[in-house]
């Protein structure tokens, strides 16, 4: 796994940044598409300077013929159908550089990583997938997966819709505003994610083995208040009448319109909010209250001060952008995310060897390439019967 493998040049890099600046044509990839760019990601991550070991001169000729396509178009003023233009010949250069990044990244695995799992997995195990439960205040409960896309529900002036791209957006229905406070969940299992748009026009990625209670409606609130369990990321819309407060069993976090991750899963006993955007307020069961500024996180324990320190955002916001990213992690902390994505169970022998792991993945691989991964450390090995992976060391 020391090993980094790189087609990767500067110009690739800001093609790749371009792209992700323009959320509507990310959100506009087909399937496949966005398991490609997930898999750019996770390269791009895992090797920064691999051009010095390897060259590719069919690649690199063609990217000379892309780029000579390209450059000219984007010295000129971008107007909107110009910008779109640009864009699309932009994603085809990208996803045509990951296609060939991506078989000879596979075939360099293929040659160097030990087999060593071999006859111990005895099934192998999917990814999770893009679905959650709606639960209405009435009790209604909507399986989003299930679910055909266009109006789902409509009740306190809000009509509730799923979109063809698996996304729950609630709208205010003809102008109409809401009596009393309706409140309604929605729910990830192990193995499930969803991206949710609430009634203010804010957006929330919902992780798996999570959940969020919100309002159906904000219209008669002073504040916008949401609880969360487990882990989401928010965009929030601006309103600064109307402050957006996201409440956890261990702590609160204030803002006016930004951006930040909040991990609040139960078992490990601590929140840590990390801002992206903007400026977030944070204050525990202690009523102690810290501001916490982009690139910074904080984490809240029980009977603790509030700690500030700087931030990984690439390693906070890996989930959200399709791949795993181990940094410096002790198995215990590797497995549970492992635990949570392919809804399994996780067994230890052994002694323990106190190694950390360091490596980048997609979140759309089989779990049998994810421990692959994981075993070029010859201090870990791993044993997959059914749903229950026994991770010998």
């Amino acid at each position: 796994m020391d090993k980094k493998i790189s087609t990767f040049t500067p110009d690739w890099n800001k093609l790749l940044d371009q792209l992700e600046a323009d959320e509507k044509l990310v959100n506009a990839l087909s399937a496949d598409e966005q398991v490609l760019l997930a898999e750019l990601r996770a390269l791009r991550e895992e090797s920064a300077d691999a051009l010095k070991t390897y060259s590719f001169s069919n690649t690199n000729a063609k990217w000379a013929e892309l780029k000579a396509q390209i450059e000219p178009k984007a010295t000129l003023p971008r107007n909107g159908k110009l910008r779109r233009l640009w864009f699309s010949i932009a994603a085809a250069a990208v996803l045509f550089i990951i296609g060939i990044s991506v078989i000879y990244y596979r075939y360099q695995q293929q040659q160097q990583q030990p087999q060593n799992l071999g006859n111990m997995i005895k099934n192998d195990i999917p990814p999770g997938k893009n679905t959650a439960t709606l639960t209405l205040e009435n009790g209604k409960k909507i399986i989003l997966s299930a679910a055909g896309n266009g109006q789902l529900a409509s009740e306190a002036g809000i009509v509730i819709t799923k979109t063809a791209d698996g996304q729950l957006i609630y709208s205010v229905k003809d102008g109409q505003t809401s009596t009393g406070v309706h409140i309604n969940t929605l729910s990830t299992a192990r193995g499930e994610t969803y991206r949710l748009r609430l009634p203010d026009q804010s957006e929330v990625w919902l992780n798996s083995a999570s959940s969020l209670k919100f309002p159906a409606s904000f219209a008669s609130a002073k504040l916008r208040e949401v609880e969360l369990t487990g882990e989401a990321y928010f965009q929030i819309a601006k309103d600064k009448l109307h402050p957006f407060i996201v409440k956890t069993n261990l702590q609160e976090v204030q803002v006016l319109g930004t951006h930040f991750n909040v991990n609040s899963y139960p078992d490990h006993d601590k929140a840590v909010t990390t801002l992206v955007e903007g400026s977030v307020r944070v204050s525990n069961l202690s009523q102690q209250t810290k501001t916490i500024k982009p690139g910074e996180q904080s984490t809240v324990q029980n009977g603790q001060d509030i700690a500030i320190a700087p931030a990984d955002i690439k390693n906070v916001m890996a989930w959200k952008n399709g791949y795993f990213r181990f940094r410096n992690e002790p198995i215990e902390e590797v497995m549970s995310k492992i635990m949570r994505w392919y809804d399994i169970e996780v067994v230890y022998t052994g002694k323990g060897s106190g190694e950390l792991f360091n490596g980048n993945i997609s979140l759309h691989k089989n779990i049998s390439e994810v421990l692959n991964m994981l075993s070029y450390s010859n201090d870990v090995k791993f044993k997959v019967e059914g749903r229950r992976v026994t991770v010998i060391q």
